[in-house]
Protein backbone atom coordinates (compact mmCIF):
# COMPACT_ATOMS: atom_id res chain seq x y z
CA UNK A 1 0.00 0.00 0.00
CA UNK A 2 3.10 2.44 0.33
CA UNK A 3 3.69 2.51 -3.14
CA UNK A 4 -0.20 3.90 -3.92
CA UNK A 5 -0.11 7.72 -2.76
CA UNK A 6 3.10 8.45 -4.52
CA UNK A 7 1.59 9.85 -7.47
CA UNK A 8 -0.88 12.10 -5.15
CA UNK A 9 1.50 13.18 -2.76
CA UNK A 10 3.83 14.81 -5.69
CA UNK A 11 0.86 16.09 -6.96
CA UNK A 12 0.11 18.03 -3.66
CA UNK A 13 3.15 19.33 -3.39
CA UNK A 14 3.78 20.97 -7.07
CA UNK A 15 0.30 22.27 -6.71
CA UNK A 16 1.13 24.25 -3.30
CA UNK A 17 2.90 27.14 -3.45
CA UNK A 18 5.46 27.65 -0.50
CA UNK A 19 3.45 30.61 0.55
CA UNK A 20 0.59 28.99 1.36
CA UNK A 21 0.62 28.05 5.00
CA UNK A 22 -2.45 26.56 5.66
CA UNK A 23 -2.34 22.95 6.71
CA UNK A 24 -4.32 20.66 4.07
CA UNK A 25 -5.72 17.68 5.80
CA UNK A 26 -7.22 14.71 3.61
CA UNK A 27 -9.11 11.73 5.26
CA UNK A 28 -9.03 8.11 3.51
CA UNK A 29 -11.51 5.47 3.99
CA UNK A 30 -9.97 2.01 3.48
CA UNK A 31 -11.38 -1.56 4.53
CA UNK A 32 -10.06 -2.33 7.51
CA UNK A 33 -6.23 -3.85 7.53
CA UNK A 34 -6.18 -6.37 10.04
CA UNK A 35 -2.18 -5.76 10.90
CA UNK A 36 -2.34 -2.34 11.58
CA UNK A 37 -4.29 0.89 12.84
CA UNK A 38 -5.29 3.99 12.11
CA UNK A 39 -2.63 5.85 13.31
CA UNK A 40 0.29 3.71 12.26
CA UNK A 41 -1.14 3.52 8.80
CA UNK A 42 -2.16 7.21 8.72
CA UNK A 43 1.86 7.87 10.36
CA UNK A 44 3.74 5.49 7.71
CA UNK A 45 1.97 7.37 4.16
CA UNK A 46 2.95 10.70 5.94
CA UNK A 47 6.31 9.28 6.77
CA UNK A 48 6.77 7.91 3.42
CA UNK A 49 4.97 10.44 1.11
CA UNK A 50 5.43 13.84 2.35
CA UNK A 51 8.21 13.76 5.09
CA UNK A 52 9.19 17.24 4.19
CA UNK A 53 5.66 18.91 3.55
CA UNK A 54 4.77 20.36 6.41
CA UNK A 55 1.35 21.89 5.38
CA UNK A 56 0.05 18.22 4.22
CA UNK A 57 -1.26 15.82 6.84
CA UNK A 58 -3.03 12.13 5.76
CA UNK A 59 -5.62 10.83 7.83
CA UNK A 60 -6.62 6.99 7.64
CA UNK A 61 -9.96 5.61 8.71
CA UNK A 62 -10.58 2.10 8.73
CA UNK A 63 -14.18 0.73 8.46
CA UNK A 64 -15.68 -3.20 8.78
CA UNK A 65 -17.20 -3.18 5.45
CA UNK A 66 -18.02 -1.30 1.97
CA UNK A 67 -21.26 -0.65 3.31
CA UNK A 68 -20.17 1.11 6.38
CA UNK A 69 -17.26 3.38 4.33
CA UNK A 70 -19.91 4.10 1.61
CA UNK A 71 -22.07 5.87 4.51
CA UNK A 72 -18.83 7.67 5.88
CA UNK A 73 -18.35 9.04 2.41
CA UNK A 74 -21.92 10.08 1.96
CA UNK A 75 -22.24 11.47 5.38
CA UNK A 76 -18.65 13.72 4.72
CA UNK A 77 -16.70 11.69 7.25
CA UNK A 78 -13.84 10.92 4.73
CA UNK A 79 -13.00 12.46 1.46
CA UNK A 80 -12.16 9.67 -0.48
CA UNK A 81 -12.55 5.97 -0.37
CA UNK A 82 -9.61 3.34 -1.66
CA UNK A 83 -10.60 0.30 -3.35
CA UNK A 84 -8.77 -1.82 -5.94
CA UNK A 85 -10.04 -0.50 -9.90
CA UNK A 86 -12.42 -3.55 -10.24
CA UNK A 87 -14.17 -2.43 -6.96
CA UNK A 88 -14.07 0.67 -7.65
CA UNK A 89 -15.49 0.10 -11.34
CA UNK A 90 -17.97 -2.02 -10.32
CA UNK A 91 -19.41 0.70 -7.73
CA UNK A 92 -19.14 3.35 -10.54
CA UNK A 93 -21.33 1.36 -12.68
CA UNK A 94 -23.82 0.44 -10.02
CA UNK A 95 -24.43 4.25 -9.31
CA UNK A 96 -23.81 7.42 -9.92
CA UNK A 97 -23.03 8.84 -6.53
CA UNK A 98 -19.57 9.11 -7.10
CA UNK A 99 -16.47 9.51 -9.33
CA UNK A 100 -13.00 8.60 -9.67
CA UNK A 101 -9.86 11.12 -8.47
CA UNK A 102 -7.34 9.68 -8.12
CA UNK A 103 -5.82 6.36 -10.50
CA UNK A 104 -2.60 5.43 -8.48
CA UNK A 105 -0.54 2.31 -10.02
CA UNK A 106 0.53 -0.17 -7.18
CA UNK A 107 2.61 -3.09 -8.37
CA UNK A 108 2.59 -6.12 -6.45
CA UNK A 109 -0.57 -5.95 -4.68
CA UNK A 110 -2.96 -8.99 -4.99
CA UNK A 111 -5.45 -11.41 -2.91
CA UNK A 112 -4.64 -14.42 -1.16
CA UNK A 113 -6.89 -17.44 1.04
CA UNK A 114 -6.04 -17.08 4.59
CA UNK A 115 -5.73 -19.82 6.95
CA UNK A 116 -4.91 -20.39 10.77
CA UNK A 117 -1.49 -20.96 11.54
CA UNK A 118 -1.95 -24.04 12.61
CA UNK A 119 -3.54 -25.53 9.24
CA UNK A 120 -0.96 -25.00 7.04
CA UNK A 121 -1.68 -28.51 4.83
CA UNK A 122 -4.76 -27.15 4.15
CA UNK A 123 -3.00 -24.25 2.91
CA UNK A 124 -0.68 -25.76 1.09
CA UNK A 125 -3.38 -27.57 -0.49
CA UNK A 126 -5.39 -24.59 -1.87
CA UNK A 127 -1.63 -23.13 -3.02
CA UNK A 128 -1.20 -26.17 -5.28
CA UNK A 129 -4.81 -25.91 -6.58
CA UNK A 130 -4.32 -22.09 -7.17
CA UNK A 131 -1.30 -22.56 -8.73
CA UNK A 132 -2.62 -25.36 -10.75
CA UNK A 133 -5.96 -23.18 -12.54
CA UNK A 134 -3.16 -20.04 -12.98
CA UNK A 135 -1.33 -22.85 -15.48
CA UNK A 136 -4.13 -24.14 -16.90
CA UNK A 137 -5.76 -20.75 -17.78
CA UNK A 138 -9.20 -21.49 -15.08
CA UNK A 139 -7.91 -18.62 -13.20
CA UNK A 140 -7.87 -16.21 -16.52
CA UNK A 141 -11.10 -17.52 -18.10
CA UNK A 142 -13.23 -17.15 -14.72
CA UNK A 143 -11.42 -13.46 -14.62
CA UNK A 144 -12.74 -12.90 -17.61
CA UNK A 145 -16.31 -13.88 -16.88
CA UNK A 146 -16.65 -12.49 -13.29
CA UNK A 147 -14.80 -9.38 -13.12
CA UNK A 148 -14.21 -7.71 -17.10
CA UNK A 149 -17.05 -4.79 -17.10
CA UNK A 150 -18.03 -5.10 -13.25
CA UNK A 151 -21.00 -4.01 -12.70
CA UNK A 152 -23.16 -4.46 -16.01
CA UNK A 153 -25.10 -7.42 -14.62
CA UNK A 154 -25.00 -9.04 -11.30
CA UNK A 155 -23.49 -12.72 -11.18
CA UNK A 156 -25.42 -15.67 -10.83
CA UNK A 157 -23.90 -17.92 -7.46
CA UNK A 158 -22.52 -20.73 -8.67
CA UNK A 159 -23.42 -24.72 -7.87
CA UNK A 160 -20.83 -26.41 -5.38
CA UNK A 161 -20.11 -29.94 -6.51
CA UNK A 162 -21.41 -32.38 -3.20
CA UNK A 163 -19.07 -35.14 -2.09
CA UNK A 164 -20.87 -37.78 0.03
CA UNK A 165 -19.12 -38.37 3.13
CA UNK A 166 -15.90 -36.37 2.11
CA UNK A 167 -14.66 -33.44 4.51
CA UNK A 168 -16.59 -29.80 4.37
CA UNK A 169 -15.11 -27.01 4.92
CA UNK A 170 -16.47 -23.58 5.71
CA UNK A 171 -15.17 -20.99 3.97
CA UNK A 172 -15.85 -16.80 5.07
CA UNK A 173 -16.75 -14.50 2.20
CA UNK A 174 -17.56 -10.61 2.51
CA UNK A 175 -18.90 -9.05 -0.22
CA UNK A 176 -16.79 -6.07 0.71
CA UNK A 177 -14.69 -6.10 -2.68
CA UNK A 178 -17.42 -6.62 -5.15
CA UNK A 179 -17.15 -8.00 -7.97
CA UNK A 180 -14.17 -10.10 -6.58
CA UNK A 181 -15.58 -11.09 -3.58
CA UNK A 182 -19.51 -10.48 -3.88
CA UNK A 183 -22.83 -10.91 -2.27
CA UNK A 184 -26.26 -10.27 -3.77
CA UNK A 185 -28.67 -8.56 -2.38
CA UNK A 186 -30.45 -11.26 -1.10
CA UNK A 187 -27.30 -12.30 0.83
CA UNK A 188 -26.15 -15.01 -1.26
CA UNK A 189 -22.94 -15.10 -2.12
CA UNK A 190 -22.24 -15.08 -6.42
CA UNK A 191 -19.73 -14.68 -9.05
CA UNK A 192 -16.01 -14.84 -9.02
CA UNK A 193 -15.60 -15.74 -5.48
CA UNK A 194 -17.91 -18.53 -5.83
CA UNK A 195 -16.34 -19.91 -8.94
CA UNK A 196 -13.03 -20.70 -7.53
CA UNK A 197 -14.12 -21.71 -4.25
CA UNK A 198 -16.11 -24.44 -6.17
CA UNK A 199 -13.48 -24.99 -8.62
CA UNK A 200 -10.92 -25.43 -5.78
CA UNK A 201 -13.74 -27.98 -3.87
CA UNK A 202 -13.78 -29.69 -6.87
CA UNK A 203 -9.92 -30.31 -7.54
CA UNK A 204 -9.50 -31.30 -3.42
CA UNK A 205 -12.85 -33.44 -3.05
CA UNK A 206 -13.97 -31.46 -0.21
CA UNK A 207 -17.72 -30.00 0.11
CA UNK A 208 -17.26 -26.13 0.36
CA UNK A 209 -19.94 -24.29 2.86
CA UNK A 210 -20.08 -20.72 2.65
CA UNK A 211 -20.05 -18.51 5.91
CA UNK A 212 -20.86 -14.58 5.38
CA UNK A 213 -18.94 -12.14 7.34
CA UNK A 214 -17.84 -8.81 7.07
CA UNK A 215 -14.38 -7.41 6.15
CA UNK A 216 -13.06 -6.45 9.73
CA UNK A 217 -14.16 -10.12 11.43
CA UNK A 218 -11.99 -12.29 8.71
CA UNK A 219 -10.06 -13.07 11.17
CA UNK A 220 -12.43 -13.58 14.07
CA UNK A 221 -14.43 -15.96 11.81
CA UNK A 222 -10.69 -18.19 12.11
CA UNK A 223 -9.88 -17.89 15.47
CA UNK A 224 -13.32 -18.68 16.68
CA UNK A 225 -13.72 -21.31 14.07
CA UNK A 226 -16.48 -20.07 12.17
CA UNK A 227 -14.52 -20.45 9.21
CA UNK A 228 -11.52 -22.70 8.31
CA UNK A 229 -10.92 -20.47 5.31
CA UNK A 230 -10.84 -16.89 3.92
CA UNK A 231 -11.76 -16.08 0.76
CA UNK A 232 -9.28 -12.79 0.91
CA UNK A 233 -6.55 -11.13 2.66
CA UNK A 234 -4.49 -8.05 1.19
CA UNK A 235 -0.91 -8.89 0.38
CA UNK A 236 1.67 -6.99 -1.13
CA UNK A 237 4.69 -8.27 -2.48
CA UNK A 238 8.16 -7.89 -0.97
CA UNK A 239 6.55 -6.06 2.36
CA UNK A 240 8.27 -6.46 5.19
CA UNK A 241 5.45 -5.78 7.03
CA UNK A 242 2.36 -7.61 5.97
CA UNK A 243 -0.32 -4.90 6.96
CA UNK A 244 -3.47 -6.92 6.84
CA UNK A 245 -2.11 -10.41 7.92
CA UNK A 246 -2.42 -10.62 11.42
CA UNK A 247 -0.28 -12.74 13.46
CA UNK A 248 -1.42 -16.39 13.54
CA UNK A 249 -2.90 -16.36 9.89
CA UNK A 250 -1.35 -17.72 7.30
CA UNK A 251 -1.92 -17.43 3.43
CA UNK A 252 -2.19 -19.10 0.23
CA UNK A 253 -0.43 -18.08 -3.46
CA UNK A 254 -2.22 -15.26 -4.56
CA UNK A 255 -5.17 -16.02 -6.63
CA UNK A 256 -6.09 -12.08 -8.01
CA UNK A 257 -3.75 -9.56 -8.45
CA UNK A 258 -3.89 -5.70 -9.83
CA UNK A 259 -1.71 -3.14 -10.41
CA UNK A 260 -4.13 0.25 -9.49
CA UNK A 261 -5.70 1.74 -6.91
CA UNK A 262 -8.78 4.01 -7.55
CA UNK A 263 -9.91 7.34 -4.94
CA UNK A 264 -13.59 7.58 -5.31
CA UNK A 265 -15.46 10.79 -3.83
CA UNK A 266 -18.70 12.13 -4.17
CA UNK A 267 -19.84 13.33 -7.07
CA UNK A 268 -19.82 17.75 -7.28
CA UNK A 269 -23.50 18.94 -7.83
CA UNK A 270 -22.01 21.30 -10.57
CA UNK A 271 -20.66 20.33 -13.23
CA UNK A 272 -17.12 20.12 -13.69
CA UNK A 273 -16.15 18.41 -16.61
CA UNK A 274 -14.84 21.63 -18.76
CA UNK A 275 -12.33 22.52 -16.17
CA UNK A 276 -9.29 20.34 -17.37
CA UNK A 277 -6.09 21.52 -16.12
CA UNK A 278 -6.41 25.13 -16.21
CA UNK A 279 -7.71 26.30 -12.66
CA UNK A 280 -6.48 28.32 -9.86
CA UNK A 281 -4.11 26.48 -7.04
CA UNK A 282 -7.44 26.72 -4.75
CA UNK A 283 -9.66 24.85 -7.58
CA UNK A 284 -6.74 22.37 -8.17
CA UNK A 285 -6.93 21.32 -4.25
CA UNK A 286 -10.93 20.93 -4.17
CA UNK A 287 -10.73 18.79 -7.19
CA UNK A 288 -8.55 16.52 -4.94
CA UNK A 289 -10.13 16.97 -1.59
CA UNK A 290 -13.67 17.49 -2.31
CA UNK A 291 -14.53 20.99 -3.19
CA UNK A 292 -17.92 22.47 -2.09
CA UNK A 293 -20.83 20.88 -3.85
Amino acid sequence: MKKILCAFMMVIVLAVPSWCLEKLTIKLGLLEKLNSTEEKFSQEWQKSFAPHNEIFEAYVKFYPSLTAMQMALNAGEINHMVLPEPSAEYIMNQTSEYEPVLVLRSHGMGLAFGFREDDRDLRDKFSEAVTAMRNNLTLSAIEGMYIFSPGKNDPKPVEFAEFPGAKTIRAAVTGDLPPIDFIAPDGTPAGYNTAVLAEIGRMLGVNVKLVNVEAGARSAALASGRADVVFWYEVEKGAEVQSDIPEGVIVSEPYYEWERFIHLRKKFKSDTSSWGWNVSIGDFINLYLGGKN
